[in-house]
């Protein structure tokens, strides 16, 4: 894991800025930091790279890391780097290293751009070819690694994180208010729509994807890999095994590392499905973390105390103070050089903080389990309308009344047939947001998105879930966990999301994701015997976000002054006394909660960019 930045055109980088930019990478990289400077005709080309060591501690695999014409710098792991080795190895290839660099390198030197789809992993990659002058850009699958692109009249910027754009170009970019519009109104789930920032002159290199930068630093964006529902006949009994094998196989190759490696736990399926796997299955010692939810109706001490008892980990609770929220996540918002999506990842980065103190340099999470093998109380609904011709429908209804409508908040949900009747409901992707546009000032309601989503397949079901996994939850996730992580030099790693593990779900027909009112029924059945029977019958989604009221004090003569003044630049986007109002109410705080918290995540943003018009 590590940091990277670079530069191809016809600009000239001073050492100041190369110096400046290095010195920020030290969070993604604090154990070797260094530059390459190419001259090619006219054009200059910068690499930029700062290491956290993780796979092969030698100084031999630091980058950038050079084969004859060509110059690597990348940030991520190659997880199955060992049997792509060994299979170049029969081809007579030697290696210098023991690393997973230099096998990227040497992949791509023998296969060409055809190597990412051999790889299993995450990354963002960046190769200068000194003989035909091109440069190559790729990220991994998922979007796990982030990319940047800044492009000029007079060149191409690129990096791990936009302040390294920032500082390598020493600009300060113009601030995106349409981007900034959606999040305050629409949320998390609009920002990954396309591929924009909260910049308007930054954008995001599209996932799955690569790129050849020519002389010119033009690029023609291509994909090398896409997910597809193509559903195969398969009994319960085969796909469980073949579920469990993979799984298997996706911790196995995630567990490499030559550095401590903690989990996350929660008191949820997901989590405890890797740390079964880990701990009875392949024998591995375990150090997990969890965070003490301050609301007491997200607290899941009782049932995480029975796992780590049972399972005999060496387990610690993280605890939050609730006085210094604010102030944490003012830095967290500085850090990030964006707002922070949900309150759920303010809390995520006290974990990622404790395992960094504690020595761990790699975090594992249960990401993406919901996306892929279908989670959500949205799904249940969608897997009704998909059901509905199917003979045991009468039963899915009674499995579902009995087992899943007692545990749903949002009242729309609790209607069955709400897909039956219209599958093209769409309203719940940007929640209350319909009611939540009155705040904006008329200048920006013109910003927002339709509520639309990218059209993978015609099942209903398997469309909402790449959704999510593309564009929504789970974009928004990794950014965020990576971003967290690497503020404390620190790795994060989701086994869920494999590449082999994901293709073979995809092909398992939609009405089989679901049985006997259980979601996920798949992954259930394949760690059943490594999981807390409470957790794996359980059908409750607990998740984790916090009320804002619970480390806000609305009335406190501080917010006041900070948050609702006049002077406040969010105001520019919302109507500060309909928002005063709206606060005032108690009843608000709590059913506005998210929209209040991204309020403050913009008013603090937007203050600290001080070239905000």
């Amino acid at each position: 894991m590590c940091g990277l930045a670079g530069y191809i055109g016809k600009e000239k980088i001073s050492k100041r800025s190369l110096s400046e930019t290095l010195n920020l990478m030290k969070n993604r990289g604090p154990d070797f930091q260094k530059f390459l400077n190419y001259k090619y005709k006219d054009l200059n080309i910068f690499l930029l790279h700062s290491r956290l060591k993780i796979i092969d501690l030698a100084n031999v695999a630091n980058q950038p890391f050079k084969i004859n014409n060509l110059t690597l710098i990348f940030n991520g792991e190659i997880y199955n780097f060992i049997e792509i080795r060994d299979e170049l190895k029969k081809k007579g290839i030697k290696f210098k290293t023991k690393s997973d660099t230099e096998v990227l390198l040497r992949a791509y030197i023998n296969y060409g751009t055809r190597c990412f789809k051999k790889f299993e992993g995450m990354w963002s990659i960046v190769i200068w070819d000194n003989k035909n002058g091109e440069v190559i850009l790729s990220r991994d699958r998922f979007g796990e690694k982030p990319l940047y692109i800044h492009q000029t009249k007079e060149g191409l910027f690129f990096a791990s994180e936009i302040k390294f754009l920032k500082s390598l170009s020493q600009k300060n970019f113009e601030i995106n208010k349409q981007q900034i519009t959606r999040y305050l109104i629409q949320g998390y789930k609009s920002l990954y729509k396309e591929d924009l920032t909260f910049y308007e002159e930054v954008k995001s290199f599209p996932i799955s994807s690569f790129a050849k930068v020519n002389k010119q630093f033009k690029y023609k964006v291509k994909k090398y890999w896409e997910l597809k529902y193509k559903p195969k006949k398969i009994n319960y009994s085969n796909a469980i095994k073949k579920t469990r094998e993979l799984l298997n196989n996706s911790m196995k190759i995630r567990l490499r590392s030559d550095v401590p490696i903690a989990f996350c736990l929660s008191g949820g399926l997901d989590s405890n499905s890797l740390i079964g796997i880990s701990k009875l299955q392949l024998k591995k010692k375990i150090k997990a973390y969890s965070v003490l939810d301050p609301d007491s109706d997200y607290n899941e001490k009782k049932i995480i105390d029975k796992v780590i008892n049972n399972l005999n980990i060496d387990h610690e609770y993280i605890k939050v103070n609730e006085k210094k929220i604010l102030e944490y996540l003012s830095n967290l918002i500085e850090y990030h050089d964006q707002p922070i999506a949900t309150s759920n990842f303010l809390f995520h980065s006290f974990i990622a903080k404790k395992s960094s103190a504690d020595g761990f340099k790699v975090l594992i999470s249960g990401l993406g389990a919901d996306e892929i093998f279908s989670g959500y109380y949205d799904h249940t609904l969608q897997y009704l309308y998909e059901t509905r011709n199917h003979k045991k429908f009468s039963q899915n209804l009674k499995y579902w009344k009995h087992k899943t409508l007692k545990y749903i908040k949002n009242p729309v949900f609790k209607n069955y047939k709400l897909y039956i009747n219209n599958p093209n409901f769409r309203k719940h992707l940007f929640d209350k947001s319909y009611f939540l546009k009155n705040f904006l000032n008329k200048k920006y309601s013109t910003l927002l998105l339709d509520d639309i989503e990218k059209d993978y397949t015609k099942n209903l079901l398997r469309n909402r879930m790449m959704n999510e996994l593309f564009h929504e939850g789970v974009r928004v996730c990794l950014n965020e966990d990576d971003l967290n992580c690497m503020m404390y030099s620190v790795e994060n790693r989701s086994p869920f999301l494999d590449t082999k593990l994901c293709e073979f779900l995809y092909t398992i027909p939609s009405h089989m994701l679901m049985k006997h009112g259980f979601t996920k029924y798949l992954l259930r059945k394949a760690v059943e015997n490594d999981v807390e029977r409470e957790i794996i019958i359980n059908t409750e989604k607990v998740g984790f976000n916090v009320s804002v009221k619970s480390f806000v004090n609305f009335n406190s003569i501080k917010f006041k002054k900070i948050f609702l003044s006049i002077g406040n630049p969010a105001f520019d986007f919302i109507n500060r006394n309909k928002f005063i109002k709206l606060i005032k109410n108690a009843n608000n705080r709590k059913k506005y909660s998210k929209f209040i918290f991204n309020f403050i995540n913009v008013s603090i943003f937007l203050k600290k960019n001080c070239d905000y018009k």
